[in-house]
C-alpha cells in the first residue's frame, strides 16, 4: 500500500484568477503607497491621464494591468474599446493595518456588492473580472483608507459602459 497521499484539487478558475489578481493588487498598492486620497470629478472622462488616486467613478482606463506608472493611467470616454471601468470608491474604516489578505477580503466583499448596484445586468457575465487597489500598509500608515474598484475583461477591451 503506497502511502502517499493524492495531491490536492485543482483550485476553481475564478480562485486561481482571483490569486492572479491579488497578486497584482498587492504589486499596485505598493506603486501607489504614497497616494492618501481618492477623488476626481466623477463622470466618464473625455481623455487624459489620471492617477490611480485620481480616479473616479465612470471612467473608463486603459493599461491598467501592464502599467508599472499608476500616474499616468490613460482614461477614455467609455465608448471607446478600454480596459476597465471605475465602478465604485470608498474608504475602509480607520484601525490598525488589518493586513494584506484581510484587506483584500474587505475590498472583494464590498466591490462586488457595489458592482451589484452600479451593473446588475453585467453581474452574471463570466468575463467580466473586478479588479480593485487598495492601501499598501505604508499609505495605511499615512491614513490612506481608499479602495477603487474596477471591472475588467481579461480576454478583450469592451466599448460602452457596464452601468445599468
Amino acid at each position: 500500500m503506497d502511502s502517499a497521499q493524492s495531491p490536492p484539487p485543482a483550485p476553481a478558475r475564478g480562485l486561481l484568477v482571483f490569486g492572479l489578481l491579488f497578486a497584482v493588487v498587492i504589486v499596485v498598492a505598493a506603486v501607489v503607497g504614497a497616494a492618501v486620497a481618492l477623488g476626481g470629478s466623477g463622470g466618464s472622462s473625455s481623455g487624459g491621464e489620471v492617477s490611480a488616486a485620481k480616479l473616479a467613478v465612470g471612467h473608463c482606463v486603459d493599461d491598467l494591468r501592464e502599467s508599472d506608472d499608476l500616474e499616468g493611467l490613460p482614461v477614455l470616454p467609455c465608448e471607446q474599446p478600454h480596459e476597465g471601468e471605475v465602478f465604485a470608491i470608498f474608504q475602509l474604516p480607520a484601525g490598525p493595518f488589518p493586513g494584506d489578505e484581510e484587506l483584500g477580503r474587505q475590498a472583494q466583499q464590498e466591490c462586488l456588492k457595489q458592482f451589484e448596484n452600479y451593473a446588475p445586468s453585467s453581474v452574471a457575465d463570466d468575463k467580466v473580472e473586478l479588479f480593485y487597489l487598495h492601501p499598501s500598509q505604508l499609505s495605511w500608515t499615512n491614513g490612506d483608507r481608499g479602495v477603487t474598484c474596477v471591472a475588467t475583461d481579461p480576454t478583450t477591451k469592451r466599448t460602452g459602459s457596464l452601468k445599468g
